[in-house]
């Protein structure tokens, strides 16, 4: 079952299944109001009895979706709560930009009044050119001391060439210098495939891919975040 809401005025979330085992935030890459690029990832989470939350941002807003991005935590928040979950067990999992977004909400979470269950970055960017939109900045070269924090799982795609395999590693490594609990994987996909998704360039935004390594690639995403979300609560 999927229904629909807005978390702020004007941004929608898909809610996606139902909560028996637990809630996920999802965040989408680069661009605006993009949740159909990861609602088969969501619908694989669903089927797994994990309720997935798809949310709008826009990454060209004057504050790069920083807003966008903290009201659909409030919203995810409170959903939790209503469904008898502990808000401050709410998996954040981002993909591309908005997985360089969830570093960025893990970093400054105790800053910002936030507890988090465990953050899932997929094909996350970095670099000087992906910047984070709760810092407003690009992710450091040295991270802050990241013990008893909430954990970070990476998963990249192997054949990705925007967040290529030796970029996510090099995040993970200086997460894992900094004491941040972490975990690496690797998918046999691509920077869309690794979502269940492929890149339309007419439409400049990325889509549902019908094709079989995407689906299977998206089913193993989907399993890697359920496992975080069952085993936060």
């Amino acid at each position: 079952m999927t229904r629909t809401e807005e978390h702020a005025p004007g941004r929608h979330v898909d809610l996606v299944g139902e909560p028996d085992r637990g809630v996920v935030l999802l965040w989408h890459g680069r661009g605006v109001d993009n949740r159909d690029a990861v609602r088969p990832l969501a619908q694989q989470i669903a089927a797994a009895g994990v309720l997935a939350l798809a949310a709008d941002w826009s990454s060209e807003a004057p504050d790069h979706g920083r807003s966008d991005l903290l009201t659909s935590v409030r919203h995810a928040r409170v959903t939790a709560e209503h469904h008898g979950h502990d808000p401050s067990r709410l998996v954040v999992a981002g993909w591309s930009l908005g997985g360089t977004a969830a570093v960025g909400l893990a970093v400054h979470a105790k800053r910002l009044g936030i507890e988090l269950g465990g953050v899932v970055l997929i094909a996350p960017g970095d670099g000087p050119r992906a910047l984070d939109a709760i810092s407003g900045a690009a992710l450091p070269a040295t991270f802050t001391d990241g013990a008893g924090r909430c954990r970070i799982d990476l998963l990249y795609g192997e054949h990705d060439e925007l967040a290529t395999p030796d970029l996510v590693s090099g995040l993970e490594l200086r997460l894992r210098a900094a004491s941040w609990s972490t975990s690496l994987h690797s998918i046999d996909a691509d920077h869309g495939e690794v979502v269940g998704a492929r890149y339309d360039e007419r439409a400049d935004r990325y889509v549902r891919s019908s094709q079989p390594r995407a689906i299977a690639a998206a089913g193993l995403t989907a399993d890697a975040v359920v496992q975080v979300v069952t085993s936060s609560r």
